[in-house]
């Protein structure tokens, strides 16, 4: 079994406030379980309300892998509770960041004061971090596989697709596309059950973006489709976006195609 839940779906910076509530205002953080493994798609704001699901795993150990280390992405790490847990091991994979001295060194300098009061390499828990290339596949047990990608990014990015027992998903944030469908991602999101993507735009609003590093709700329909994936989650939404056009982008997506949906905060896919 794998259960998906999305603690984070916002992109660029938290939001808060009224119009923000049905979708929720975390950065991104997804968690997959895969029986007893637990592996997070990134540590943004949201990774923190993932701590009584960390707590609990028995075998108090879990993989988190950055798809980049922007700020959105890694701001929630230093309060995540397992991280604080002596007894809890923690491996760090990331794929774009030996260029800057690997991912230890980045949050190294990320969290240690000035900007955090603990240094990262004081954190409690036993934390080893991995930098790995894009492309490389990465065996976490027996049945459990992750493949990797390069995606279009200000300072690089990683795609993932997660395997469990024959059934699989694909984890693709902070990328832009192109006017030809970027051939890594369609071979990495193949027949994928659940294909989850960078939605930050419209069609309408990404010419004025161009640059930014980020892709479109109907981009995630054309790819899902040709990928022949099973389901398409709308992600990383723009902070500037409230819950009625959030509502009203879903209308569209299911409209365009029945697989597509608007991922929630706290909301949950068994697959």
């Amino acid at each position: 079994m794998i259960k998906v839940t999305f603690f984070g779906v916002r992109g660029s910076a938290p939001c808060a406030g009224p119009d923000f509530v049905r979708y929720g205002g975390h950065t991104s953080c997804v968690v997959v379980e895969c029986d007893d493994h637990l592996v997070i798609f990134d540590a943004g704001s949201g990774i923190p309300d993932a701590d009584p699901l960390a707590l609990q795993n028995p075998s108090k150990k879990l993989f988190l892998f950055f798809s980049h280390v922007h700020l959105d992405h890694i701001m929630g790490l230093p309060f995540f509770a397992p991280v604080w847990q002596k007894d809890y091991t923690i491996q760090i994979m990331a794929g774009s960041v030996e260029p800057f001295g690997g991912i230890e060194k980045v949050l190294n300098q990320t969290f240690s004061p000035p900007l955090f009061p603990v240094k990262f390499c004081d954190f409690p828990a036993s934390i080893s971090c991995h930098d790995f290339k894009a492309g490389t596949s990465l065996e976490i047990s027996t049945d459990l596989t992750i493949q990797t990608c390069a995606l279009n990014h200000p300072d690089g990015g990683i795609g993932y697709r997660l395997t469990y027992q024959n059934h699989s998903i694909c984890y693709i944030t902070d990328t832009e596309h192109s006017p030809q469908p970027d051939s890594s991602i369609l071979e990495l999101a193949q027949d994928c059950d659940l294909f989850i993507y960078d939605s930050s735009y419209t069609d309408e609003t990404y010419p004025s973006h161009k640059g930014w590093g980020h892709s479109t709700w109907q981009e995630g329909v054309r790819l899902a489709k040709k990928a022949n994936a099973q389901k398409l989650a709308i992600f990383h939404h723009d902070p500037s976006h409230t819950d009625d056009k959030m509502e009203t982008i879903e209308k569209l997506a299911k409209a365009e195609w029945s697989g597509a949906w608007v991922a929630k905060q706290g909301s949950s896919l068994v697959i």
